[in-house]
């Protein structure tokens, strides 16, 4: 068995799609995906959720892709020397034993990927705020306590975006707009797009307490997105680190949102480079002199991110850029999918996406 052992810790109702070989399975290309590019890494990989740990023996019942018969396979695997942790999303049965699995791995010292699997967007923006370089990039945010919070920011604003502290994928996201009879517009993502009227700010906030169960949330400076054809434009940038602890920015993908959603998600995309060739026209020269500008912008925020909350292997960054080509920072992402990417790029490119996190696995393992 090749050292390091790299566990992926993902969702049961994903382990058990792959044992039952089911290839419809969204998330199946990219975990066929990984599984081939830890040979050319050379290590060990296995998926395991929850159910499939054994804390009392140290052993798991890892789901590995058997490359000779071409399926999902099932056996018992030692505790991994690297955790590779994807997962999210558990049900209440089974948070407690993620916890003690958590805990009992970080006890016997098995190195992760990734030092923390979520990023708190309130905790990211106090941090990065403290960075004089990012300042000007961020959008003015506040942690909303209260109605008076909602009210005062909202003053001489035609717009603002709430978000759940936690949230992901647009999950926890809502445009407010003020309109001119003094009444209020909330758009958000829930599978489809929904707008909702309310008559005031009262009611608006009233929404809010049960749209974010009573969790806390902050309100956001609109950023002044570039659009096209009444389509949001924002960038997904997958940041890594290569079997030399080096950060590379893989790939810079340009997300289109639904025409009028406010929100990016379930999108068209393009390259960085066919973004500006095609839209705007621009030389190589000019493509390159931007590209470099925004890999410089988001090594600076990775940077300072592992500087307060430990070191990673990857960090999934979204941005946004206005019509004068400003940045600003949206949010970080310890668990993206690469879905973008997929989108945008060539294969080769996908394949390094994919490789990277666990050549930096056998990395920190050799340098353990």
């Amino acid at each position: 068995m090749k050292r390091p052992i790299i566990g992926v810790f993902i969702n049961n109702g994903v382990i058990r799609k792959l044992n039952n070989q089911n290839y419809n399975l969204t998330s199946y290309f990219r975990l066929e995906m990984l599984a081939n590019e830890s040979i050319k890494a050379g290590t060990t990989l296995y998926f395991f959720s929850a159910l499939d740990v054994n804390l009392k023996n140290s052993t798991i019942r890892g789901t590995y892709f058997n490359e000779y018969e071409g399926i999902w396979k099932k056996k018992k695997f030692p505790l991994p020397d690297i955790l590779y942790d994807r997962s999210g999303g558990f049900l209440k049965s089974q948070r407690r034993k993620v916890k003690s699995i958590r805990r009992k791995f970080s006890k016997l010292g098995i190195k992760k990927v990734n030092s923390q699997g979520h990023f708190n967007k309130w905790r990211t923006y106090e941090v990065l705020k403290k960075v004089p370089e990012l300042q000007p990039h961020l959008p003015q945010t506040k942690r909303c306590k209260d109605l008076i919070d909602l009210r005062s920011f909202m003053k001489n604003k035609e717009k603002i975006y709430i978000k759940g502290i936690n949230g992901s994928r647009g999950r926890k996201i809502i445009r407010l707009k003020k309109n001119k009879d003094g009444s209020f517009e909330l758009k958000y993502f829930i599978n489809q797009l929904v707008v909702k009227h309310v008559q005031s700010l009262d009611d608006v906030y009233k929404f809010l307490r049960t749209f974010f169960k009573g969790k806390q949330f902050i309100i956001q400076q609109a950023i002044p997105l570039m659009s096209i054809n009444n389509r949001l434009v924002d960038f997904r940038a997958e940041v890594q680190r290569n079997k030399s602890g080096d950060l590379e920015v893989v790939g810079v993908s340009v997300r289109f949102g639904m025409q009028n959603s406010p929100i990016t998600i379930h999108s068209k995309a393009y390259s960085f480079g066919e973004f500006f060739d095609k839209f705007f026209n621009y030389s190589v020269d000019e493509i390159i002199r931007k590209r470099n500008n925004v890999d410089s912008f988001l090594k600076k925020v990775y940077e300072n991110v592992e500087a307060n909350f430990g070191s990673f292997g990857e960090i999934g960054i979204d941005f946004g850029m206005d019509d004068q080509g400003g940045l600003w920072f949206i949010e970080c992402n310890a668990k993206s999918a690469k879905v973008s990417l997929h989108k945008a790029y060539d294969e080769e490119t996908v394949k390094k996406a994919f490789l990277n996190p666990l050549e930096y696995g056998k990395f920190i393992y050799q340098n353990n």
